[in-house]
């Protein structure tokens, strides 16, 4: 938790500094221009001490060119399994799936540069599932041992590139804390779940 407390203090300080200027505005006003926009995202991860794939997406809108306020979702797309040995020394192959979103804030500094660079954060939930893909499904239901939800925020740093009027690609990289798994059984903690990512975006929309 004093980590995500630390990343949020300092995004926080960097957006507020990119954001002054001599006269004094407000961020709404009957000046304020609204935008809008899309995305599809690739993000490579650590996740279990496996390397995983999440696929998603954002959107939201863009106010003033500069603020954006969306919301947006990934799921793990790749097979995550891992060995579990039991009290009795039983070693079998279990699969664990997850995903997560919710609330995305941001900040783009220089966005009429053909690149600039913005501050998305993403804060919100998610749920995590250690099953059994070797026994038979029940209903076309996997097997659980167990799950659980969990608390996440992500901040990212992007470098973004203007391709068209209507498209833009972002490549860059963050950090994914999560507070709250609960997978005793498994032994898998909030830090196995945490890690460093990287990814690409595709946003398509008004700029």
């Amino acid at each position: 938790m004093k980590k995500i407390i630390t990343v949020l203090f300092f995004q926080a300080i960097i957006l507020s500094a990119a954001a002054q200027s001599d006269d004094v505005k407000t961020l709404f006003s009957k000046e304020s221009e609204i935008r809008g926009f899309g995305s599809f995202d690739m993000k490579v991860t650590d996740f279990n001490e496996e390397v995983a794939l999440f696929l998603g997406g954002h959107g939201g809108v863009i106010l003033n060119k500069h603020f954006m306020f969306g919301g947006g979702g990934y799921g793990l797309s790749t097979d995550n399994d891992f060995d579990f040995t039991d009290e009795s020394g039983t070693t079998e192959k279990l699969n664990l799936y997850g995903g997560y979103g919710g609330l995305i804030l941001g900040y783009v500094i220089a966005p009429k540069e053909v690149i600039h660079i913005s501050f998305p954060v993403l804060i919100g939930a998610g749920g995590v599932e250690v099953t059994d893909d070797s026994r038979p499904r029940v209903d076309d239901q996997r097997a659980t041992i167990e799950r659980s939800a969990f608390f996440v925020v992500e901040p990212m740093v992007e470098a973004e590139m203007n391709v068209a009027r209507f498209l833009r690609i972002a490549v860059g990289g963050g950090y994914r804390f999560i507070q709250g798994a609960d997978l005793d059984v498994n032994n898998i903690s909030d830090e196995d779940l945490s890690g460093w990512t990287t990814g690409i975006s595709f946003k398509f929309g008004k700029f």
